[in-house]
C-alpha cells in the first residue's frame, strides 16, 4: 500500500508500534474531545480509540485515505472524519488535545494556525522534523519560536528513527509536547503587529536592534547593541510594546 503515497501530502506512515504507544502515553484521553490531524491510516488513531476519547474528529486531505477510514470506523459514532486540508478549516469547536504525526511540508503554518486559536487546545502532541523540533525548542528566540511560546510552553519528549515509517523518509522525527501558558504573553489586539514586527527583526538578524531600530527612542530602556536572536522573549515584547504604545 506504501507504494501508492502521495508525495505531495507528504505522507510517512508510523508503523512502529513502540512509538505509537508512547505517543499515546504523553496524555490521557479518557473522555477529552481530541483532534488528529492526518491520521492516514489510522495506525495512531485505533490506539487513541483505545483511550476512550469522548469526540474524536480526525482530518485528512487523501480523499482515498478518507474513504478507507470511513469504511474502517463506521460503528464509533463519536468519530468525526473530515476530508479537507487542516490549513482550509475554519476550527470554531474547542479540542482538548490535538495530536499528529505532522506533514513536513507544512509544520510551521498548522502550529501558528493551533496556537492562534481563540479556543486554542489545551495539549498538543505533535511530531515534526528533527531539525524543525529544535527550532522550536531552541533556546534562543527565533521567528517561529517566539511567537508559539506566547501561548505554549515546550518540552521535547523523544526522537524517533526514520526506520520507524514507511515509506522511509530521509530524516529522524522528534515528538513534542505543547502545553498552554496559564496567561498567554501577547493580547488580541497584539498578536497580528507582534508577527509582522518580530518578522521583520528576524529578517535581518544579523543587524543590531540599534540599526534596526533607530528611528526610536528605546536606548534608554533596552540595550539595543543585541541582535534580536540574543533577547529574552519578554524583551522582546516590551520592545514591540514600546513602539507600539
Amino acid at each position: 500500500m506504501y507504494e501508492n503515497l502521495k508525495k505531495k501530502y507528504g505522507q510517512n506512515f508510523l508503523v512502529d508500534k513502540n512509538i505509537l504507544l508512547k505517543i499515546i502515553h504523553l496524555s490521557d484521553l479518557s473522555d477529552l474531545s481530541v483532534l488528529e490531524i492526518g491520521p492516514g491510516n489510522g495506525n495512531l488513531t485505533d490506539y487513541i480509540i483505545l483511550n476512550n476519547p469522548r469526540k474524536l474528529t480526525l482530518v485528512e486531505i487523501d480523499k482515498d485515505l478518507v474513504d478507507e477510514l470511513l469504511i474502517k470506523y463506521s460503528k464509533f459514532n463519536f468519530i468525526e472524519i473530515i476530508n479537507s486540508n487542516i490549513l482550509e478549516i475554519d476550527l470554531k469547536e474547542t479540542y482538548q488535545l490535538v495530536i499528529s504525526n505532522l506533514p513536513y511540508n507544512i509544520s510551521s503554518q498548522i502550529i501558528v494556525k493551533l496556537a492562534l486559536l481563540q479556543n486554542s487546545p489545551d495539549r498538543l502532541i505533535l511530531m515534526f522534523q528533527k531539525e524543525f523540533a529544535q527550532r522550536l525548542l531552541d533556546k534562543k528566540i527565533n521567528s517561529i519560536n517566539s511567537l508559539i511560546r506566547c501561548f505554549y510552553d515546550i518540552k521535547l519528549s523523544f526522537n524517533v528513527s526514520k526506520n520507524c515509517f514507511r515509506p522511509v523518509p530521509k530524516v529522524d522525527s522528534s515528538v513534542l509536547v505543547f502545553l498552554k501558558k496559564d496567561e498567554k504573553l501577547l493580547k488580541d489586539n497584539e498578536i497580528n503587529d507582534f508577527i509582522i514586527f518580530k518578522r521583520n527583526l528576524f529578517s535581518h538578524k544579523r543587524k543590531s536592534l540599534k540599526n534596526l531600530l533607530r528611528q526610536y527612542n528605546l536606548e534608554k530602556d533596552f540595550n539595543l547593541n543585541l541582535r534580536v536572536e540574543n533577547l529574552e522573549l519578554e524583551t522582546l515584547i516590551g520592545i514591540f510594546r514600546a513602539i507600539n504604545s
